[in-house]
């Protein structure tokens, strides 16, 4: 009798480890996407402290060109989500380190990318953190608790401030002062592949933008942003479609 429960508490043994195999499933093959920010000027490479022309004839130099990345999601051609949990992302033209994002993620074909340009109001509301929402990378307002999502700054010949100076620093999380703004954009079939299971996509990030678009924004008469409201949701909804991914590295062209 003793054998025989022990045989039957042998087989229910096994029966349980079958059953909890069986429900179990394989891990997803994952691949190494880097995410690489190319700033430009139309269509050329951006460099800070050349001259370039606005769509108003304005002639003008950057600066400081800075914004947040945050709340990462990948969308593939069988309609699933991939979501990032990885901190806002800090993009500064004059740290070239900043302009790659690198993760795993799921293989598979990514047909669009979705983020957030700035960061949320959860974000905005905790107050001080650290990384790159430190206040010392300068896109912390401490006089009005909150981020500055994203910044362009410079100098204009036809800016009648001192130095001839243009400074945009777009923020606001409160209602009717959001500044932050949703992103999609569509991933080409040829995105540039450069080793198996690794990816680059490469996304352009178009300062012309800030300029023209929903709102026209001309340096001579409103070189400064430093406080959300109107103008910096103006600038704000122009800039949103600042951003397109690129079939290769093409920019420097």
């Amino acid at each position: 009798m003793k054998r025989c429960l022990m045989v039957l508490g042998i087989m229910m043994y096994g029966c349980m480890l079958f059953s909890q195999a069986s429900s179990e499933k394989p891990l997803a093959p994952m691949q190494t996407i880097h995410l690489l920010f190319k700033s430009t000027v139309g269509d050329s490479a951006l460099q800070t402290g050349i001259g370039y022309i606005n769509a108003f004839g304005e002639p003008f130099a950057v600066r400081a060109f800075k914004y947040y990345i945050s709340d990462i999601q990948l969308w593939y051609s069988n309609n699933s989500i991939y979501k990032l949990n990885i901190a806002p992302h800090l993009v500064s033209e004059m740290d070239s380190t900043s302009k790659q994002i690198s993760f795993t993620a799921p293989e598979g074909k990514i047909t669009s990318i979705q983020f957030l340009l700035g960061v949320d109001s959860i974000t905005n509301t905790t107050g001080v953190q650290t990384g790159d929402l430190d206040p010392t990378k300068g896109m912390y307002w401490v006089w009005n608790t909150g981020y500055i999502m994203a910044k362009l700054e410079g100098t204009s010949a036809v800016a009648k401030t001192p130095g001839r100076q243009f400074t945009y620093d777009i923020g606001g999380y409160k209602s009717g002062e959001n500044a932050a703004r949703l992103i999609s954009l569509s991933v080409p079939p040829a995105s540039y592949q450069v080793t198996p299971g690794a990816r680059n996509i490469i996304v352009k990030a178009d300062i012309l933008t800030w300029f023209h678009g929903t709102t026209d924004v001309k340096i001579s008469e409103q070189p400064m942003c430093h406080e959300p409201g109107k103008l910096a949701m103006n600038i704000a909804d122009n800039y949103q479609h600042m951003f397109t991914i690129t079939e290769g590295d093409d920019t420097d062209k």
